[in-house]
This record gives structure tokens, sequence and C-alpha cells, in this order.
């Protein structure tokens, strides 16, 4: 039976939380409250929650655009895409489902665990693989590689970003594509102070949104029900983004030879765009067959 959450306001305060998750497929170590530096959100009690936020109707809406993308830039099915920060692997099985060879990659360890399940379920052959966008390298490179719903955003220092990019680019094939989507500041900066509210069968959650000088923190409430029992836990979990500006992203990009082809908006709030898709290429040329 659902619980109702509905007479919450937010920002709450959070309680020690316990050593050990209240359900599979939770098993990694507790994430920090504050990111330093050196750490980013590692999405641990979240992805128990993840897809009913919304998670998931979006990804299906963002397959479409990377779909009709791919096909206007010559990516045909049978291509292999590298999605980085693959999360719950929505677009990573819709994408499979369309042709595509696909291989996840993530840092979170419980949403690679619901990933390989979705991929299961859809009776789809997935690699996934967990490692941070920051330091991962494959042994082939990809003719595309995606990274979707604002992942990148989670890198709130500008170092990491190009860290991102920068191993991204050495995972693309000369002249291959990279596609991702980012925040705009002009919409996310509408969210401060809301609270959003959202339960399944067994679980349920609370977000308070806070957004102020192009950042944006989610404090998350996230209940679950025990197993045979009308008692549900609490899990608490803090995620931090950045809303960076086109010219830092453009700048970023070019630094590591990705070149920007299109930018389309996919997401608007209150007239203003509050999320885009980049699209871009490999500046990189194909090494030339020696007779």
């Amino acid at each position: 039976m659902p619980i109702s959450i509905t007479n919450m306001s937010g920002p709450w305060d959070s309680p020690a939380r316990p050593s050990e998750p209240a359900s599979e497929p939770l098993t990694a170590e507790s994430p920090p409250e504050d990111p330093s530096p050196h750490t980013v959100n590692r999405y641990s009690w979240f992805a128990e929650v993840y897809d009913v936020f919304g998670s998931e109707d979006f990804c299906l809406s963002m397959t479409e655009y990377l779909v009709e993308a791919a096909e206007r830039y010559g990516i045909e099915p049978g291509s292999r895409c590298l999605d980085v920060a693959c999360g719950t692997g929505v677009i990573t099985v819709e994408l499979s489902r369309a042709g595509f060879e696909m291989t996840g990659l993530d840092r979170s360890r419980q949403m690679l665990a619901y990933a390989r399940l979705r991929a299961s379920e859809a009776d789809q052959s997935i690699p996934f693989i967990e490692q941070d966008m920051r330091y991962f390298s494959v042994s082939e490179p990809f003719p595309w590689v995606i990274c979707t719903h604002d992942s990148l955003d989670h890198l709130i220092e500008e170092v990491h970003l190009n860290m991102a990019f920068q191993q991204i680019s050495e995972a693309l094939s000369p002249g291959g594509y990279f596609m991702f989507d980012m925040n705009c500041w002009e919409g996310i900066r509408h969210l401060n102070g809301k609270t959003v509210f959202v339960e399944a069968e067994d679980r349920a959650a609370a977000y308070y949104l806070e957004s102020k000088d192009n950042r944006l923190k989610t404090s998350i409430v996230i209940f679950i029900r025990k197993p045979d029992s009308d008692l549900y836990q609490r899990f608490d979990e803090t995620l931090y983004q950045r809303c960076y500006s086109d010219e830092q992203v453009t700048a970023a990009l070019d630094r590591y030879g990705l070149s920007v082809r299109e930018k389309l908006p996919v997401q608007h709030l209150k007239g203003h765009t509050f999320k885009q898709l980049w699209i871009c290429q490999s500046d990189r040329l194909p090494v030339p067959d020696v007779l």
C-alpha cells in the first residue's frame, strides 16, 4: 500500500544513514553528504526511485531525439554506441532494441544493477561497465557516444567536466559523434523552492529543489517498505548540479577536438529552454590504410 507524504515540506534534517541498504540491489557504500572537489554524486539510494521520479519517461522521449539525430548524421543501426552515465539503462536498452550495438557505463553500482535487470527482462545482450566518466577507458573506440539526462551537470567542478570530455574524445572513433544533453540556467532557475512528490507500490520520495548562482541542489527523502512489513525505512540523498554556460561547454569541447554541429532544445519551462541536446563530432581524421 503506497504511503502519503504530501504533508511534508523541505528542506529536511537527515537522520543517520543505516550501514546496510533496505533492499536489493543496493550494495555500495553510502555517498558523501557534500561533494568535495574530488567527488561527484554517487546515485546510491536514489537508484531505488530513479525511474519513478519521471526519469524513465524522459529517457524514452530522449531516445526518439537520439534515433532521429543518428539517422540524420548517418549513424546506422548496427553501429556500436557507448552510453556514458547510462543510469538504469532505459536509453541503453531502447537503442539496443532499435538495432544499435550498445555498451553501458556508469559509476553507480546500484544503477547498473537495475540496468542489467532491465536488459535481461528485455532480452537484450548489453555489456555494462562500472566506471567513472572522468577516468574511464575503452579497448576499442566507438563511432557514437551518448551521455544523457543531464549527467554532465553533476560534474560541478569545471576540471571534472574537462576530464569527462577528454575521456569521451579518446573513446570516439575519428569523425565519430558525441551527443549529450545539459540543463540550461534560464529554465533551471524556476525550480527554486519547488517540492516534488512521487510514489510507487512499495516506495516513495520527496524532492526539495534549490537553484541559485547556476547551481541546483536536490534534497531527497526516500521511503522504502521493509520486506514482509507495513513499515517503511527512510533514506536521504543530496544531489548537486551545475548549469554551465554554452560558452563554457563549447570551450571545453573545443579543447578536446569536439566540434559542435547542433544544439536542440528538448525541454522548456515557463517559456525558457530547460534542457538542450548537443550534437558534436570528433575533429580527428581516420588514419589512412597503408598498402
